[in-house]
């Protein structure tokens, strides 16, 4: 009898572990996704002070409200280790962390930077904003941008986290990367904010697989929230919105 060649033999397995869902021999099995549940909070960089809500005393208190099991934080990993808390926004240095470590909350440094890049990139954003060639674009997504500033002054934090409002976010960036993509000398402000946000993301899987089925608390620049919520369920995890917050973590809020 013809014997079946070697390939056929591999091509079925490989088709019969897909569709099983196991690994093919060499290969690690399928990760399941972590189970914890998340809270992407996005902080507001320096309308927190002139908010008259969403103040920096409010995103200190939030995490008494929200009492996490574990708090991620926009600064580098090292920087908190260290215990300089170099580069941690006020958003989240002013009292949101000093609260959580008075209750012995963990904390974890999710951000990444490259110094050499990110000078390039702030000199290619400043080039960028001043080109004549954009100036018509530029005055829309800054308008959009003061817009966003001017209601995150008036509201509390489950208005501006809310999905509505992070997807406005992410339709202003999806603009200005657009925009960017016009030209070759500007592709680079794109690259480097995806390329940190995909740092972000695989700084906040390590939490989740080191901690699992806890409540985390990721608390970033409201520009990251998007981003990270997109990947962090296309991925499987159970990402919470706001009015999930409200109903399963029992989160009182202010009425503006």
């Amino acid at each position: 009898m013809r014997s079946t060649p070697l390939y056929v033999c591999c091509v079925a397995l490989s088709i019969f572990s897909v569709l099983c869902g196991c690994a093919t021999p060499g290969q690690a099995p399928r990760a399941e996704p972590p189970s914890a549940e998340v809270f992407v909070i996005g902080g507001i960089h320096q309308d927190h002070e002139r908010a008259k809500l969403y103040t920096y005393a409010r995103m200190g208190e939030l995490v008494k409200l929200i009492k996490p099991d574990v708090l991620c934080v926009e600064v580098l990993p090292e920087n908190l280790t260290n215990g300089t808390d170099k580069g941690m926004p006020w958003d989240f240095k002013r009292s949101m962390v000093p609260n959580a470590r008075e209750m012995g909350i963990p904390i974890v440094g999710v951000d990444w930077w490259n110094d050499v890049e990110g000078e390039r990139w702030q000199a290619l954003q400043h080039q960028a904003f001043n080109d004549p060639s954009f100036a018509p674009e530029v005055t829309l997504y800054g308008n959009m941008f003061e817009q966003l500033g001017q209601y995150f002054r008036e509201r509390d934090f489950a208005e501006i986290n809310s999905d509505e409002v992070t997807a406005l976010w992410k339709t202003k960036n999806a603009f200005k990367y657009q925009l960017f993509r016009r030209k070759p000398e500007y592709h680079f402000i794109v690259d480097f904010e995806m390329h940190r946000n995909a740092e972000i993301l695989a700084n906040v899987e390590r939490v989740l697989t080191r901690y699992p089925g806890k409540r985390v608390l990721v608390a970033l620049g409201i520009d990251h929230k998007y981003a990270l919520e997109d990947a962090l369920r296309q991925r499987g995890v159970r990402v919470l919105t706001v009015s999930e917050v409200l109903a399963k973590w029992q989160v009182p809020v202010s009425q503006p």
